[in-house]
């Protein structure tokens, strides 16, 4: 009895280690045949966070120049709502003064030149100037609240009038300049505000559920 016992036991050993061998064979010479699951959500995440920040289109246009004022607008190209922190962000009331709103001198039209010669070639590739304007620093209170929250549907934009005024306005009256509103997005979530959890709140510019990226605006010339 001991015998076979000790035959039948060697017997289900050797189809184990077979087993193994085998399993082990077939993912050195197919090694791409297997992933974790974990990582195919890991990069679906990260696909649809890209796609979700770079659906946000910001704009800037002149409303008037006496008195100075910018409209400045999101448009949020997703198929779902959009719920947006407004610190820091295009639709912040002190974006200018916190310098999300930049402004860069105006290159002069360039005289015409005629084709074929050899000044003829495009100079765009020039950097534009910034203008150095006073910016502040502030201190938020924690959590946000309902009026730091926008909410934007599906094709819908929302947008802010800001008057350039004091300092700036000082610095740039009479000058023909070019804007650009740019920087980050602290908390964007992919759902209404009453749908963000107290948590979540808390956490704004550092929650798990939030999405984070860069934004800019085309360069828009105005005259103040």
């Amino acid at each position: 009895m001991g015998i076979k016992h000790s035959s039948r036991s060697r017997s289900i050993l050797s189809i184990l280690l077979l087993t193994i061998i085998f399993t082990l064979s077939w993912y050195t010479v197919h090694p791409g045949t297997w992933s974790p699951v974990a990582d195919d959500d890991d990069d679906k995440m990260a696909d649809s966070a890209d796609d979700v920040i770079s659906k946000l289109k910001v704009s800037v246009r002149q409303v008037s120049a006496r008195p100075a004022k910018l409209a400045i607008s999101v448009t949020n190209a997703h198929d779902s709502p959009v719920t947006i922190l407004s610190w820091n962000s295009p639709l912040d009331p002190l974006a200018v003064q916190l310098g999300v709103v930049s402004f860069f001198a105006a290159a002069p039209a360039p005289a015409p030149v005629p084709a074929g010669s050899e000044n003829d070639e495009d100079d765009s590739g020039a950097s534009p100037i910034q203008i150095q304007i006073p910016t502040i620093q502030i201190r938020r209170r924690m959590p946000p609240g309902p009026e730091s929250l926008v909410t934007i549907g599906a094709g819908q934009t929302s947008e802010q009038e800001l008057e350039i005024k004091g300092p700036p306005l000082e610095m740039l009256r009479g000058r023909r300049v070019a804007v650009v509103c740019s920087g980050e997005w602290t908390s964007v979530w992919l759902s209404e505000a009453d749908a963000i959890t107290k948590v979540s709140l808390e956490n704004a510019g550092a929650s798990e559920d939030a999405l984070r990226g860069s934004f800019r605006s085309e360069a828009v010339e105005i005259e103040l």
